[in-house]
C-alpha cells in the first residue's frame, strides 16, 4: 500500500513547511526513475529528484519547501509525477484531505512470464534433477537412443516444476518470514495463487502423459509418484515432524530410477545403486545447508533436525556420508561400472566423510559451509568417476567379445572346421602336424 500524506507544519520562520511522504512496502514496485533505499528530495526548479542519502529500508520520501500559497499546485504536481512513474491510477481526493491510501495490483507483462515460471519451478534445482535421471539413463547398459533420452528429460523438468511450483504455492506465507525464501515468486504476490497452482497442474499433466505415451509406463509412474511426494507428503511434514528429511530423500534419489527405467524398461541392482547413492548424499547436503539457515526455519515453523535437535543432525549427515564408502566399493558389481571406480570413490569419500565427522564434532559455521560446499562437487566428481569407469568398463567387454576373432589368436591354434562330417582337425604350430580329437572321430 502506498500512503501519500501531507503535513503542514507551522513554525517559528515566516513560511510552513509542506512534508509529503511516499513509503513502499516490501512488495512495492518503485520507478525506475527513483532508487530503491534512497531518500529523494524535490528541490525548486528541479525536473528530476536528487539523492540525499543511502536508508536500509525501502522508504521514499520527498520534502519540499513551498510558500502556504503554492502548497496546493506543487503537492497535484507531484502526485501527478508519481501516479505517471509507478503507473497507477488512484481515486481523485479533495483540496482538504491530509491523509491519501489507495492500493494497486502489480501485473506481470507476458514478456516476464517465462522468468516467473522459471522463478516457480526452481530451475536450477530442477536442472540438477534432469541431470540425475540422464545419469542414470547414461550409466545402463541398455540404450534406446537420443529420443528417449530427450523425452525422459524434458518430462522430468516438467515434473518437477511441477513439484516446486506447488510447493511454492503451498509454502508462501512461511516463505514470507525466511530471508532465503522472502524474494520468491509467490511470496512477492507476482502471480495468484490460482495462477501458481494451474501452472503446477499443467506441467504435471504434461510431464506425465510425455512419459507415458514417449517413453513407458514405469518411468510415469515414477514421476508422478514424485510430485505426490514432494507436493502432498514432504511439503506437508515439515511443519510436523522431522521424518520429512527422509521422505525428501526419497524424493531426490527417484530421477535416477527414472532414466534407467527409461533406457531399459525395469529397475535392476543398477538402478538401485544409483538411487542409493543419491539417497545418502541428501542427508550430509542438506543437514549442513539447514544448520546454517535455522533461525529462518525456526522463524518460519518447520520442523527440522537442525532446530530441534542438532546432535541428531550431525550424527544422521555423518552415518549417510560414512554408508557412501561401502556402497561404490559395491557398485561394480551391478555392472555400471569398472572396478577401478571402487578405489577411485574410496579416496572422495573418505575425505567427505572427514568432513561429516568435523561437522558432527564441532557443529558451527565453518565446518557447515564446508561440508556443504563439498556436497555440491561430490556429485559431479563421482559421476565423472562413474563416466571414466563405465567407458573403460565397455571397453574392456568389446575387446574381450572379439578376441577371438584377432589374427594371433588363429595363428596360435587354428581350427578348420568340415562340413560334411563336423570333424575339426588341429594343427599344432610346433610340430606342424594335424590331429583329430577322439571325442569328434567317426565311429
Amino acid at each position: 500500500m502506498i500512503t501519500i500524506v501531507r503535513q503542514c507544519v507551522a513554525g517559528q520562520l515566516p513560511r510552513q513547511t509542506l512534508h509529503i511522504s511516499l513509503r513502499c512496502s516490501t512488495n512495492t514496485p518503485v520507478p525506475k526513475s527513483y532508487s530503491n533505499h534512497h531518500d529523494i528530495t524535490y528541490q525548486e526548479g528541479a525536473s528530476q529528484p536528487a539523492v540525499t542519502q543511502e536508508r536500509t529500508e525501502c522508504d521514499i520520501e520527498i520534502e519540499r519547501s513551498e510558500q502556504i500559497a503554492r502548497d496546493q499546485i506543487n503537492l497535484s504536481k507531484i502526485l501527478r509525477k508519481i501516479q505517471k512513474d509507478v503507473k497507477i491510477n488512484p481515486e481523485e481526493t479533495t483540496k482538504n484531505s491530509l491523509t491519501t491510501s489507495f492500493w494497486f495490483e502489480r501485473g506481470v507483462k507476458l514478456s516476464e512470464l517465462p522468468t516467473v515460471y522459471l522463478q516457480l519451478s526452481k530451475s536450477r534445482l530442477t536442472t540438477l534433477v534432469v541431470l540425475t535421471a540422464a545419469a542414470g539413463y547414461a550409466f545402463n547398459p541398455v540404450s534406446a537412443g537420443l529420443g528417449s533420452l530427450a523425452a525422459v528429460s524434458a518430462g522430468t523438468f516438467l515434473c518437477s516444476a511441477s513439484a516446486n511450483a506447488c510447493n511454492q504455492v503451498m509454502e508462501a506465507p512461511f516463505d514470507a518470514q525466511m530471508d532465503r525464501c522472502k524474494q520468491r515468486v509467490m511470496v512477492r504476490h507476482l502471480v495468484t495463487p490460482l495462477h501458481g497452482l494451474m501452472f503446477s497442474a499443467t506441467c504435471g499433466a504434461l510431464g506425465t502423459s510425455l512419459l507415458y505415451y514417449y517413453v513407458n509406463p514405469l518411468t510415469a509412474a515414477l514421476g508422478l509418484a514424485n510430485i505426490v511426494l514432494y507436493a502432498g507428503v514432504y511439503t506437508t511434514m515439515k511443519r510436523y515432524t522431522i521424518a520429512n528429511t527422509w521422505v525428501g530423500s526419497i524424493v531426490g534419489a527417484i530421477p535416477p530410477a527414472m532414466g534407467w527405467a527409461a533406457a531399459s524398461g525395469s529397475l535392476d541392482s543398477g538402478a538401485l545403486a544409483m538411487c542409493a547413492l543419491l539417497y545418502f548424499w541428501q542427508f550430509p547436503h542438506f543437514n549442513s545447508l539447514s544448520y546454517n539457515i535455522r533461525q529462518d526455519y525456526c522463524r518460519a515453523g518447520y520442523n527440522m533436525m537442525s532446530v530441534t535437535d542438532m546432535s541428531l543432525n550431525g550424527r544422521v549427515s555423518l552415518r549417510n556420508t560414512a554408508a557412501l564408502i561401502p556402497l561404490c566399493i559395491a557398485i561394480p558389481f551391478t555392472g555400471i561400472s569398472h572396478c577401478s571406480f571402487s578405489f577411485y570413490s574410496v579416496v572422495i569419500n573418505t575425505y567427505f566423510t572427514y568432513l561429516a565427522w568435523n561437522f558432527y564434532k564441532t557443529p558451527n559455521k565453518q565446518t557447515a559451509r564446508e561440508l556443504f560446499r563439498f556436497s555440491l562437487w561430490y556429485l559431479p566428481i563421482l559421476f565423472g568417476f562413474l563416466a571414466i569407469g563405465y567407458a573403460f568398463k565397455e571397453r574392456t567387454s568389446t575387446d574381450e567379445k572379439h578376441h577371438g576373432d584377432k589374427p594371433y589368436i588363429r595363428e596360435l591354434c587354428p581350427a578348420v572346421v568340415m562340413p560334411v562330417s563336423g570333424v575339426v582337425e588341429q594343427s599344432c604350430p610346433v610340430t606342424n602336424k594335424t590331429s583329430v580329437p577322439s571325442s569328434s572321430a567317426p565311429s
